[in-house]
């Protein structure tokens, strides 16, 4: 018996906070995380302080966001 793939509605806000521009994740209407430029870098943060990443690009914020928030859900 094979599992069905479930469906994930994720979408990706772009805002600016402080003159600096911010990447919202929400996964449905829930805002799982963002990401934001640091200098020469980005900032990836999961809501409720589950932690800050250090990345690269905004691309790889993104799938640090994903990949957090899926290995914390409860």
């Amino acid at each position: 018996m094979s599992k069905k793939d479930k469906k994930i509605e994720v979408s990706v806000k772009d805002i600016e906070r402080r003159n600096q521009p911010v990447q919202q994740i929400f996964i449905g209407e829930r805002l799982i995380g963002e990401v934001v430029t640091d200098n020469e870098r980005f900032k990836a943060m999961l809501m409720g302080d589950q932690g800050e990443f250090y990345v690269r690009s905004q691309e790889e914020g993104l799938e640090m966001v994903l990949q957090q928030y899926h290995l914390h859900q409860h």
